[in-house]
């Protein structure tokens, strides 16, 4: 999506917005919650949407690389095999 090309439709018409970082807190249970915040660790990952408007796919980027970078090391996250 990053490229400006959907995945599932081949369309071009691809949208971001990076100011519209969404995150979540621990207090809106209620809320889904499209950002990570681990408090223990003092990590927080902020995520950008690119929408397709074509057919409406969604994927969401971590808008700071090198705190991703740092995932491995903190408590919780597993790779995946």
């Amino acid at each position: 999506m990053k490229n400006g090309k959907c995945p599932m439709c081949n369309s071009t018409e691809i949208y971001t917005n990076s100011g519209a970082e969404f995150t979540g807190s621990p207090d809106e249970v209620e809320t889904l919650a499209v950002g990570l915040h681990d408090i223990e660790n003092d990590l927080q990952i902020y995520l950008i949407p690119y929408i397709c408007i074509k057919c409406g796919f969604t994927a969401m980027y971590a808008s700071d690389m090198p705190v991703i970078k740092g995932l491995p090391d903190t408590d919780g996250w597993e790779r995946v095999k």
